[in-house]
């Protein structure tokens, strides 16, 4: 098993942890408008742009990534266990494929993002 090294790397883990989401009956609900196709392709590309730069640096993201799920909140709350299964999912995307410091690397961040992001919402 070899270590995440490119954007091809990331579409494979965010199109695997796409596939765990729509499954999970605790976060699928989240996710239903990524069902279509087309709006699921282009969603992925602005997840690969995101992991890129925060694995890599790379300079590809320059959204808000609050502002989508601040507005998700509003309509359903995002819950501590969203937050838990968010990450065992991810972490299970990353770990079918890869294996390496940039793997370690990406599930912390994660974690870490995830952490923010559920202080952040819960003081709302």
């Amino acid at each position: 098993m070899s270590d995440i090294e490119s954007r091809e790397d990331l579409l494979a883990i965010v199109t695997d942890f796409y596939g765990f989401l729509f499954q999970s009956k605790v976060l699928h609900h989240f996710f239903l408008k990524f069902k279509d196709s087309d709006s699921l392709d282009a969603h992925l590309q602005t997840l690969v742009d995101f992991w890129d730069n925060t694995l890599f640096y790379s300079g590809t993201y320059t959204k808000n990534a609050m502002r989508p799920h601040f507005a998700i909140n509003e309509i359903t709350l995002i819950q501590p266990e969203h937050f838990k299964e968010w990450i065992l999912l991810f972490n299970k995307a990353v770990d079918a494929k890869f294996k390496g410091a940039n793997a370690e690397t990406i599930k912390n961040r994660a974690l870490s993002i995830a952490t923010v992001m559920e202080l952040k919402l819960s003081q709302l």
